[in-house]
């Protein structure tokens, strides 16, 4: 065997010898020996495979027998999965894929493993001769990703379990007071809790979407009635609890008083970033004439800490329709 790929005997292959090879394959050859990247080629009729030294570990076992053979009896186990990849890339076309999952068999037992690679095709003059195929094994990364999504599952079902734990130990306590508003008031934030927790799961936990996390702490109160617009903005799962907590009870605000409590109210919600801070202005209109408030109750105070308990917060009572302006950084949406 020979103790470095360059030294190998590629006459002993349908290749021939090196010296007698067309400068095309001389150049492909060189391209894929002189990256950092793990590459393999195949080339002629039979798909003779060629790889570099990074390479190597994707083949285990199979290195060094596999220098020369055809890519279909080196990954045989796979061929019935990578066959229309190879074959779209001789017919022309450029493949990408991400995260392909693939058994293969390296070290003598089948293995689940991800793989993203590009297959690119190899031209000698005009005719396709080969490809070249540039690879990253991702089973490391999507393995972790899918234990992290599991753990998130696990924790979003204990929170999920918690607060309607809470809900029903606080319907039991507070079923004899008398401001049933409140009762009710309080039910419901646990409920827009729970909504901003919805969010996060499924982004893995790690963060949530602005315009979901919205979008989920009004789906029970606004139908049809509300639009929303802007960019994603990255929300820690703090930002998320706090922005779900100050837009349900806008969203409260606005069905029982507000643009929501008529069939003709409407709602926009719309949101910009400039300047690393975040603009969100929530605008009704059409609704009944608005009174403002006669005392500032829990909800006010909510309101006026803003979306993170910092920033600027305007207030506008207009009868024509109430609006809330809300500035803030995005360092402190993404702080957790």
């Amino acid at each position: 065997m020979p103790k470095s790929l360059d030294e190998f005997d590629w006459a002993t292959t349908p290749l021939g010898p090196k010296s007698a090879w067309t400068p095309a394959l001389m150049t492909a050859y060189q391209i894929m020996m002189g990256t950092g990247f793990a590459a393999c080629a195949t080339w002629g009729p039979e798909q003779t495979l060629l790889y570099n030294a990074a390479y190597i570990p994707f083949l285990g076992a199979k290195h060094p027998a596999a220098l020369g053979q055809p890519i279909q009896v080196v990954w045989h186990e796979v061929w019935d999965d990578i066959r229309p990849l190879v074959e779209q890339t001789l017919g022309g076309e450029r493949v990408y894929l991400e995260d392909l999952p693939l058994v293969i068999n390296r070290w003598g037992v089948p293995e689940d493993t991800f793989w993203t690679f590009s297959y690119s095709p190899l031209r000698d003059g005009e005719t396709i001769m080969g490809m070249l195929d540039i690879a990253i094994e991702t089973t490391g990364r999507v393995r972790a990703e899918q234990h992290r999504q599991m753990l998130v599952e696990e924790s979003g079902h204990r929170v999920k379990n918690t607060l309607a734990l809470v809900q029903a130990v606080a319907h039991q306590t507070l079923n004899v007071v008398a401001d049933r508003d409140s009762v009710e008031r309080f039910e419901e934030r646990l409920k827009a809790l729970g909504r901003a927790q919805k969010a996060l799961q499924k982004s893995a936990g790690q963060s949530g979407d602005l315009g979901e996390v919205i979008g989920l702490a009004l789906s029970n109160l606004t139908g049809q009635q509300a639009e929303l617009t802007g960019p994603p903005v990255t929300l820690s799962p703090r930002a998320a609890q706090a922005v779900s907590l100050v837009v349900h009870e806008l969203a409260t605000n606005a069905f029982k008083y507000g643009a929501l409590s008529v069939a003709q109210g409407r709602l926009t919600v719309d949101w910009d970033v400039s300047d690393n801070r975040l603009t969100l202005n929530w605008v009704e209109r059409h609704g009944p004439t608005v009174i403002p408030p006669k005392r500032n109750g829990f909800g006010s105070k909510l309101l006026r800490r803003g979306l993170t308990g910092e920033g600027a917060v305007e207030l506008s009572f207009d009868p024509e329709g109430f609006h809330a302006s809300f500035s803030t950084s995005l360092a402190s949406l993404r702080q957790a």
